[in-house]
């Protein structure tokens, strides 16, 4: 039994003298939720693609003048148009106007080729004479109408499509050529300028930009980057004829009917048309290709990342089960040595019940079996009366306490106590655990006064504030991100949808000195500002576990800071700071 004990005891030595290593592999790989957190309204629009598809609502208008007796005049109305609604086409009203030796006049539309449909006679539905608009009706049109962007903004990039004259002649174009479909010539540049006149004087929204255009470009569509129209190419500067005398030269200045007092128009006539507010982010298809690539990158890696967290979390397991597997060896060794132990106990030798001692008298039976020549029996000797001993006790006999195989026992198990403790992962983690948490900064609540002294023009009306603080993550309240600077203060910037005030949010590296700098814009600024801002999307606190989202945050936190620092050129108009401390803790 005793090998027994001993062997056990060596099984559970073994399994308390090996450190747990080993890690679980996950069954399958994790898949990363890659650019999740992006909003799918921000993701960016093919631009070649949508101006490709765009481009097929766009139609070359032609109008025939008859004379007295309605004979065709040699002139012919030519300009561009676009459809708006089904069955509805928008146009410059000069375009389809009858001059004065016309009697009367001759309408028709010639699509784009890829749209599938061939030129037809459309008449005319409304008139805007004020504005230079037309709405033509176009009788079993199946041509998708563009949607109106209400938005647009100074500086954003925009395209302009239509049928010029110009082309058509260096073409050597004419006659029937004019009716066939054929592709729209395009060409791009940015809004310039906004006015609230046009250059004939009338009060009509106008937007000027740089994307040049020729006769026969009006009543074509200004578009943004998404196809969205943004205007009505309506005007361009006095040209100049060229030293052949045959060709046009513009000036550079081009002017187009803003989309607000489009859209005006086409609700008067009751014509349901498609809008939206929404800023236009588009990017070309070359420039997605990239995005898409890194995208997949970025994927691959969180990918990999999702992976070694999920290894991570399965060895975890594995290694808190060998935890419990050798906290229960060490019982099970302890339990064996108390066994062992009391088994030498009583395997201790002890005196018999009938053994003689040192003391005792030789008997004649000793006698004999010590001489056996004593033991021959003689007939002529006296019987001799035995006298009876006395009953002798019985004696144990006595032996030390063993405190020595207990000293041993104790040894053993603190060996093997210590070796488990100095091994186990459970202690590793536990060490770290603590030295995170000492390292480690938490998180603060602060209560903050305003410092009138350090506030050389103190918001209006301004009071205490009190918000949570991480400056692990630079984040407040848990949710609102800061960016980290280089002297290690943390930066914001902010605009209102509402008033034309943006503002500079400055923490200190502690957080216990807040200051925010208020900055007035004019509307116009505003409108660009608000709406590149929001291109950029909302931005929220993420966990430092993320590489992926952490970089994503720090690079959009550094575009936000451009945009900003590139409208904040003034002064502040307020300056306000703020002196905090740390909040006392809530006792329950």
């Amino acid at each position: 039994m005793t090998a027994g004990v001993f062997a056990l005891s060596a099984v559970a030595l073994c399994a308390l003298g090996w450190p747990v290593a080993a890690q679980l592999l996950p069954e399958e790989p994790a898949n990363a939720e890659a650019l999740d957190s992006l909003d799918p309204a921000l993701q960016p629009v093919n631009s070649t693609q949508a101006l490709k598809t765009s481009e097929q609502s766009v139609v070359r208008v032609l109008v025939v003048y008859r004379g007295y007796g309605g004979v065709p005049l040699d002139a012919v109305g030519m300009g561009s148009g676009f459809v708006v609604a089904p069955g509805y086409i928008v146009t410059n009203y000069h375009v389809i106007e009858t001059p004065p030796e016309a009697t009367s006049a001759e309408i028709y539309i010639v699509p784009h080729k890829d749209s599938g449909a061939a030129y037809q006679q459309v008449t005319l539905a409304r008139p805007w004479m004020e504005g230079d608009l037309a709405l033509l009706r176009a009788e079993g049109l199946k041509i998708a109408p563009l949607k109106l962007s209400l938005v647009p903004q100074k500086n954003q990039q925009v395209v302009a499509m239509g049928y010029p004259g110009i082309t058509d002649r260096l073409l050597k174009r004419g006659g029937t050529e004019l009716l066939e479909p054929a592709d729209a010539y395009v060409t791009q540049g940015s809004i310039a300028l906004f006015a609230s006149t046009n250059p004939d004087g009338s009060r009509v929204d106008t937007l000027f930009h740089t994307a040049p255009i020729n006769p026969g470009n009006s009543g074509g569509p200004l578009m943004d980057e998404c196809g969205q129209v943004v205007g009505v190419n309506t005007w361009s500067a006095v040209s100049t004829m060229s030293e052949g005398g045959d060709m046009d030269v513009p000036a550079g200045q081009y002017v187009a009917t803003h989309v607000s007092a489009l859209n005006t128009f086409l609700q008067s006539a009751g014509v349901p048309v498609q809008t939206t507010s929404d800023p236009c982010y588009a990017k070309t298809a070359d420039e997605i290709v990239k995005d898409e690539g890194l995208s997949k990158a970025l994927a691959a890696y969180r990918d990999a990342q999702a992976k070694r967290i999920e290894e991570q979390r399965k060895a975890e397991q594995l290694n808190a089960v060998m935890d419990q597997l050798q906290l229960g060896a060490l019982v099970l060794l302890s339990l064996l040595v108390v066994v062992l132990i009391a088994l030498i106990i009583r395997r201790r030798p002890h005196k018999e019940k009938d053994a003689p001692t040192a003391y005792s008298a030789p008997t004649a039976d000793d006698a004999a079996t010590l001489n056996p020549a004593l033991s021959i029996p003689n007939p002529r000797a006296r019987p001799v009366v035995k006298t009876p001993e006395p009953v002798e006790k019985k004696v144990h006999a006595k032996h030390p306490f063993p405190w020595g195989w207990i000293a041993l026992g104790t040894v053993v198990v603190l060996i093997a106590l210590g070796f488990v403790l100095r091994e186990s992962p459970m202690f590793q983690k536990m060490s770290q655990k603590t030295e995170v948490s000492a390292v480690s900064p938490a998180i603060m609540r602060l209560n903050c006064d305003v410092d009138l002294k350090a506030s050389p023009k103190p918001l209006a009306g301004v009071g205490p504030i009190d918000f949570e603080f991480d400056a692990a993550h630079a984040c407040v309240s848990g949710r609102t991100p800061y960016e980290v600077q280089p002297n290690g203060t943390l930066l914001r910037f902010t605009v209102s949808d509402a008033e034309p005030v943006a503002a500079r949010l400055e923490l200190s590296r502690d957080g216990l000195v807040f200051k925010r700098s208020d900055y007035r814009l004019s509307d116009e600024a505003h409108r660009s500002y608000v709406s590149q801002r929001q291109a950029l999307g909302s931005l929220r606190c993420v966990s430092g576990k993320d590489t992926g989202q952490s970089e994503a945050l720090k690079d959009n936190l550094r575009k936000v800071r451009t945009l900003a620092q590139s409208f904040l050129t003034a002064g502040p108009e307020t300056e306000t700071v703020w002196k905090c401390r740390k909040a006392p803790e809530k006792t329950s």
